[in-house]
């Protein structure tokens, strides 16, 4: 039986990770909603899948060789986010405390290391290798042997597969990278060739030394048209369509580029990995949730991780002894407005049928005073409700008071609410919205 090596593009994995969930913080206000993806991810998902070998491969801090070839490579793409920022030395140590190595070589991209780790292995009859990545050049690699593992879908691209997403073969995708413009990495492109150009291009003509060899051998033509006159050959009347008019100036203008962007796309696959050993990266799934690593959760607050010897009692407000009003009637809301008049600080709360702001519906708004009046304004649960008049009366008058509103994750809250006192009464398509599947605990 083949054993598994997985090999995992931690800069693209964290990214991925940190934009799939919504931001959360601890109750201390520290964010880790990529280090909760990780962590999920290494303790659900890893050890029930149990690689026998796992690297975890960064990119080199600062500047790489490939900013010696073009200055402005990814010049254009944006700084990590501050709430990813101080999140990533919670990810390498946690990691690290699973017993998992970080690989990081200076002066060379994760892409690097994984093609030439992939070179190395990949005839290795007793190996299977995965990719863990979402980025498109690595699926160039692809083989029997090979393939890319999409985590998220759950989904394997073996050679076959990668033609069915590309439309090309996987022989060409660093070709097809060079010839179309990669916003992430800023490299040059083949002005004004977008995948429905560069699909046909690369499948009747190959790869861009192959392009710029048929360009050159045109531009000896007076005309295309008349050279090809006289060809009835389908493979040369579809060429002939990929060569007319500004198409082809563009070709020519964009000869240089199209040459240093495929030098910036070829992934180097001759990485110096001085002493490297595979063994070195066995994973074992029955260390990933030791000591050091239920500490860290426990002061992230990741409960659902902890093993079952760590559960804590989860807290209702029946086991907190604290009632609940629900406020279902018009009369009710006028009254909880002239109670909210003798305090200053009031904590809200939303309830929503999706986390996309522009989506949701508000189906309900939760107000704490303090552990003797706390009120959930209900509108779209299946019990007797307020009128939506009511309630944006109420909202109105709660904003234009100077009591001070506290929330957690507020601005979600307030866009939500805004969006209720924009919209028509009519335009809510979750106005009778069926929340029975709900989760309340009173």
């Amino acid at each position: 039986m083949k054993k598994k090596v997985y090999l995992v593009d931690g800069n693209n994995f964290i990214y991925r990770m940190f934009f799939a969930l919504p931001e959360f913080a601890t109750k201390d206000g520290k964010i880790v909603n990529a280090v909760f993806g990780m962590a999920k991810f290494f303790v659900w998902q890893l050890a029930k899948e149990k690689p026998d070998y796992l690297l975890f491969i960064k990119d080199a801090k600062w500047k790489n060789f490939r900013h010696e070839i073009y200055s402005d490579y990814k010049a254009t793409r944006d700084r990590m986010p501050d709430n990813l920022r101080v999140q990533i030395s919670d990810i390498e140590n946690m990691i690290s405390d699973m017993w998992v190595d970080l690989v990081e070589i200076p002066w060379c991209e994760a892409d690097d290391v994984i093609w030439t780790l992939v070179k190395k292995f990949e005839w290795e009859k007793d190996l299977e290798i995965d990719i863990l990545t979402w980025d498109k050049d690595l699926y160039y690699l692809v083989s029997d042997n090979v393939k890319i593992y999409d985590t998220m879908k759950k989904k394997k691209f073996w050679p076959k597969e990668t033609e069915e997403k590309f439309w090309i073969s996987h022989n060409f995708i660093i070709d097809y990278l060079s010839i179309v413009w990669d916003k992430a990495d800023n490299i040059p492109w083949i002005n004004g060739f977008w995948p429905k150009k560069a699909i046909p291009l690369i499948k009747y003509v190959w790869g861009v030394e192959d392009i710029y060899e048929v360009v050159g051998k045109v531009q000896l033509w007076e005309k295309l048209e008349d050279c090809l006159s006289d060809i009835d050959e389908e493979w040369m009347r579809e060429l002939a369509k990929l060569f007319k008019w500004k198409t082809f100036e563009k070709l020519i203008d964009s000869r240089d580029d199209a040459f240093l962007s495929k030098k910036l796309a070829t992934i180097k696959q001759d990485v110096e990995l001085k002493d490297f050993d595979l063994e070195s990266y066995k994973f074992f799934p029955e260390k990933l949730l030791n000591e050091k690593v239920v500490k860290s959760f426990q002061d992230f607050e990741f409960n659902s991780l902890l093993p079952e010897d760590y559960w804590v009692e989860l807290k209702d407000w029946r086991s907190l002894w604290l009632k609940v009003n629900i406020v279902w009637d018009d009369l009710w809301l006028d009254e909880l407005k002239n109670v909210i008049k003798d305090y200053k600080e009031i904590v809200l709360d939303t309830e929503t049928t999706s986390l996309d702001v522009m989506k949701a519906s508000l189906v309900w708004v939760s107000i704490y005073l303090d552990d003797k009046n706390i009120f959930y304004i209900n509108r779209l649960h299946n019990w007797p409700k307020v009128s939506d008049k009511k309630l944006k009366d109420f909202l109105n008058n709660l904003f234009d008071s100077d009591n001070l509103i506290i929330g957690h994750n507020l601005k979600y809250d307030l866009e939500i609410i805004e969006n209720f006192l924009k919209r028509d009464e009519n335009d809510d398509v979750h106005k009778n919205f069926d929340v029975k599947q709900m989760n309340f605990d009173f």
